[in-house]
Parts: C-alpha cells; structure tokens; sequence
C-alpha cells in the first residue's frame, strides 16, 4: 500500500469515528467513545504441500460505547456511510435507555502517551509494502525450510501473514489517541513418520516486526519445528512417580501463567473468582518475577494505549515471588476506588475487557540455571513436558491433562519420547512452595516471554 493511500485511509479513519461521536451526542449519549480500527491484511497458507488460502482483506470497524444515567449501550459497524453510522449511534442509545444502571459505567479520562512508544514512529516501511506474491513466496519458504531438515518431516500447515492498521479511540472524555503498526505473523504445524510410526503434531508461531528478520525467524522456527517432530518419534510408555517435573515455556504458560493472569485480573477478584484476592503484598511464587511489558517493540502485544485509549507502560504483578498489583480498566477501577492501569483489551466488535498485554516471566534477581540443559541437569531423572492438554481452572488454580510431546530424562540427558502420560496439581500451590526457573527465555506466538521451569513434586501417572 502507498504512502498516499495510507494517509488516506487514516484520514477516513478519523473523520469516520468524528463523525460517529457526534452523532452520538445528537443521539442523546451522555458520555460517548468509538474505537475504531482500519487496516490491511494479505495472508496464504501451504496445506500439505499444496498453496491452500490465499487472502487479501482491506477495511475498517468501529465500536460504538455510550453512557447515559449510567446506562451502558454498545453498537458496532463496518459501513461509513452517514445512514449507517446514524443508525450505530441510534442503536447503541436505545440499548442504554433499556440497560441497568451501574455508577461504574465511565469513561477513561485522557492521558498522555509516551511518544516514544507509538509503533507508528518505529513502523518498518517495507513489511507495510508487501505484496501478495511475497506474501505467498514467504508461506513455501517457511514449509521449505522445515522439510529440509529430515526426509521424514511433513508439513501440515505453513502461514504467512502481513497485517497494517491503525487504531484510534476518540471520546467525549477528551480522550484522542492514534497509533499504526505493521507486522508479519508466521505459523508453523508438521510431524515426522517413520515406517509405520507418525509422531506428535509439533505447532508454533512467530511475530516480526522489521523485514530484514524474517529470513533468519523463519529459519528458527523451521528448526525449532523440525527437531521437535523429528523428537516425537519412538515414544515408549511412561513411568508413574511422584517427584520434580521439568516444563518447557509452552506448558508451563498453560498450568501456571493461565491461573496466575486470571487471578491478578481485578474482575476476577471483584466478582470473588480469584485465589489471590487477599494476597496483595504477600509472596506467592518465590524465585519468579511478572511483568506486563507493552513497551517491548518486539512483542505481538506491544501498543502506546489500550482499548479505552489509556497510556500502557511496563508494569509489574510479582517481583521476586511478592503479589505487587492486579490488572484495571476505566470499569474495575471505579468498581475499586482504584486508577486504570491500561489494561483494557478488545477491538471494535465489543465493550473494553481486560487483561494483559504482552507479559513477561522471569527468574529473580540472583543466581538461576542459564538455560534448558541446566535445568535438565537439575532434573536428574523424570518427565520434561512440553505441551499439557487438558483443564485448567483459573479460579482455583487447578490444572489436570495429558503431556503432549513428553521426554523422558535420565541423568540429565533426554532418553527417548514419552507416550501420553497424565500429570496433576494446583499450580498456585506448586508456585507457592518454589520452582527454579532459567534465565533463558522462549517467546510465545510472537508475545510472552517465559522461562524453563523445574517443579519439584508433582504427581506424574502412566497411561
């Protein structure tokens, strides 16, 4: 897309949502915000071998919120035209004069964003100008690069997207804030047969934002891929025991992260779902520091301000092991009596939600094992999981399933794979009574950062 046609279409961006917001008003809203987001998006996908989905999307939504005697109404629309946006604003007032009245219902109020952190000033030009025909060269590179590996590798999915936009929130509040970005989303599925043996589907995903690293990112999780495939072939059955289990950041952000981001969301602990709710300065995870990090450029989640236009910054939950803050939109904090943290998340297709944006875990301060091999060293003997499928109950912390890509270790070294074989706790409990983390992280879907982490007891039960 030219530079021309970029400003153009923020430019209709903007008179578009002014426009709604007035009408808006003229409509009876009290308070008012539209949040709107325009973009491009190409994408293709290799399926087995062959080009399967080739996509190419150009278009804008924008999400209507109105307040009237605390009466929440919400409408959103695709369309520009006046009669349309007239009847968004129509609609989103009628919902409100027949919604219950919460004193909580309210606006963010305007504050300022760090300039520094608008990707819109760090935007790569060139991964904004690409084009389908690269797009599509980029998805048979990717699925090239994994069956270089190994003869036996097969591709099941390879996919290749470029996506730019723009995103504003605009409001009665005083409220005005813009930012573009651009970035390139790769996704990688492929297992490996051997004779009459088909091992575990192996799947990753990635998140560039510069063009002159997409060649090396999509070497690394072809690899990454690869060898993780290539590991699940000759599995053998697995032992029960009790004692120390290894994650890798993949399961480990399935049992551990998914409770712990559930519980420090302030809804959860206004409407009582959250084990944490009394734990506000106390030690519930020793060794491990969270952050949500917004202001990582390299990380999918990254933004200047969130769904409500709030300023995001980098922001710590637990520091060395201590609950330090629960996460707030403009809703929870007046719920609270508390300030918005920036952490309204959604688009324009529904009301402001909450949660984190681009969160990072890390080892305390101090001594820790350096990496994978480290923690294998520490494991000695027993189970490293790699995927968990099953249950994980946010509110309790309970998490239950089978190991999906499962080695068994001996003496530090890995042996040989692992059928499927059940493992069990509560993962604030394991948090609680202390893991050992690495230094070393691994970036998830282009997003969260997460270490390696060592349980030393858990419930580990063959098939």
């Amino acid at each position: 897309m030219s530079s021309s046609t970029n400003t153009a279409t923020r430019q209709s961006l903007r008179s578009t949502a002014e426009s709604l917001l007035e009408m808006a008003r003229k409509a009876g809203a009290e308070h008012a915000e539209v949040y709107g987001y325009g973009g491009t998006s190409l994408s293709a996908k290799m399926e087995k071998g062959d080009l399967g989905q080739v996509q190419a999307d150009e278009g804008a939504s924008l999400g209507l919120r109105v307040i009237l005697d605390g009466r929440l109404g919400f409408a959103s629309t695709n369309q520009s035209s006046p009669d349309a946006l007239g009847r968004v604003a129509t609609d989103a007032v009628a919902i409100a004069r027949l919604s219950p009245a919460d004193e909580a219902n309210v606006l963010a109020a305007p504050k300022a964003a760090d300039p520094a952190l608008h990707l819109a000033d760090r935007m790569d030009p060139a991964l904004a100008s690409l084009g389908v025909a690269e797009v599509v060269e980029r998805a048979r590179a990717l699925a090239a690069d994994t069956l270089a590996h190994d003869a036996r590798i097969s591709v099941d999915q390879a996919s290749f997207s470029a996506v730019t936009g723009e995103s504003i929130v605009l409001s009665t509040a005083g409220v005005d804030a813009t930012d573009r970005d651009a970035a390139l989303t790769l996704s990688l599925m492929a297992l490996a047969t051997e004779g009459d043996e088909t091992g575990g589907f192996d799947y990753r995903g990635s998140v560039v934002r510069d063009l002159v690293d997409v060649d090396a990112e999509s070497a690394r999780l072809a690899g990454d891929v690869a060898r993780a495939a290539l590991g699940n072939l000759g599995a053998r059955p697995g032992e029960s025991y009790t004692g120390p289990v290894l994650f890798s950041p993949e399961a480990f952000a399935t049992a551990f992260l998914s409770p712990l981001l559930s519980g420090v969301s302030s809804m959860a602990v206004q409407r009582g779902r959250s084990a944490l709710a009394e734990k506000l300065g106390e030690a519930i995870a020793p060794g491990l520091s969270l952050i949500d990090d917004p202001t990582d450029r390299a990380a999918a989640g990254a933004r200047a301000f969130d769904r409500e236009g709030s300023p995001t910054s980098r922001f710590p939950i637990i520091e060395d092991g201590v609950l330090r803050s629960f996460l707030h939109n403009a809703y929870t904090a007046a719920v609270g009596g508390a300030q918005t943290t920036g952490h309204a998340q959604g688009g324009p297709r529904s009301v402001p939600m909450l949660g984190a944006h681009a969160v990072q875990v890390m080892a305390s301060a101090g001594t820790a094992p350096e990496d994978e091999a480290a923690l294998l060293r520490a494991l000695g003997s027993g189970l490293y999981v790699q995927r968990i499928s099953g249950s994980v109950d946010g509110a309790s912390g309970d998490f239950s399933g089978a190991a999906k890509s499962a080695r068994w270790v001996k003496d530090g070294e890995i042996t040989h794979s692992v059928n499927e074989i059940m493992l069990s706790g509560n993962a604030y409990e394991i948090l609680r009574a202390g893991m050992a983390y690495s230094r070393a992280q691994r970036r998830l879907s282009g997003s969260s950062l997460i270490p390696w982490a060592l349980a030393p007891e858990i419930p580990v039960t063959a098939g």
